[in-house]
């Protein structure tokens, strides 16, 4: 069932900045914490990894940007996974890919095993 809730936001806060405020880039761990924050609310899982792990790099001719998974929360009955979560719900490029469009070698990606933490209903692996 899908019920509709409201969101009060104050004016001038966090979510609600005036428009002279120092402000840049705030949805990539802002919005993983108010998705968090509204899933907790509703008991329906615990928190994400809690950010969206840009890496970025680059120079005056070539920039790369990417979102890293850390897992998601686990809830009353189930494991997290290691996946992208919330605003990170992107695909990773591959890295046959990375490495032909980009100066870089990848030497290792993988999850780290045991970072979920412990516990009856454990959390997404991050990477």
């Amino acid at each position: 069932c899908l019920n509709c809730i409201d969101f009060v936001i104050p004016k001038f806060s966090l979510l609600d900045p005036s428009d002279d405020a120092a402000v840049v880039g705030g949805n990539v761990l802002t919005s993983q914490r108010v998705t968090d924050v509204i899933l907790r609310a509703f008991n329906a899982c615990a928190a994400s990894s809690g950010c969206m792990n840009n890496f970025t790099f680059g120079n005056e001719s070539f920039g790369y940007y990417e979102t890293i998974c850390g897992g998601s929360g686990a809830g009353n009955g189930w494991h997290g996974r290691t996946v992208h979560t919330h605003m990170t719900n992107t695909r990773i490029t591959d890295p046959e890919i990375l490495e032909r469009r980009y100066p870089v070698l990848l030497r290792k990606f993988k999850q780290r095993k045991g970072s979920g933490g412990e516990g009856k209903w454990r959390g997404g692996e991050g990477v």
